[in-house]
């Protein structure tokens, strides 16, 4: 499995994770679901934010998808610049 595969998956797995954590948070359920999935979605998205910076480094993925990663929609911002790269490199005529 390559690096960008990798790290797409986990960034999708994360924002499941974020958004069963906004889910709980705004339907006011249990307070402990929200502590257990605060601390998922926490260490997680420190996790995804070093992947990418490494990517980042390796020429895997352009600076900018660190910044989508690290903004305020975490892993949602991640999700979506990783998919946007994957369909330009699947549109590329040097993918095929």
């Amino acid at each position: 499995m390559s690096y960008f595969r990798a790290v797409r998956l986990y960034s999708a797995f994360e924002s499941l994770i974020f958004t069963a954590l906004l889910v709980t948070w705004i339907g006011g359920m249990s307070a402990h679901a929200q502590l257990v999935l605060g601390w998922i979605h926490g260490v997680g998205w420190t996790c995804l934010c070093a992947a990418v910076a490494i990517g980042c480094r390796r020429g895997v993925f352009p600076w900018w998808l660190l910044a989508a990663t690290v903004s305020p929609v975490g892993p949602i911002g991640s999700s979506i610049g990783i998919e946007i790269l994957h369909r330009q490199r699947m549109s590329s005529p040097a993918s095929g």
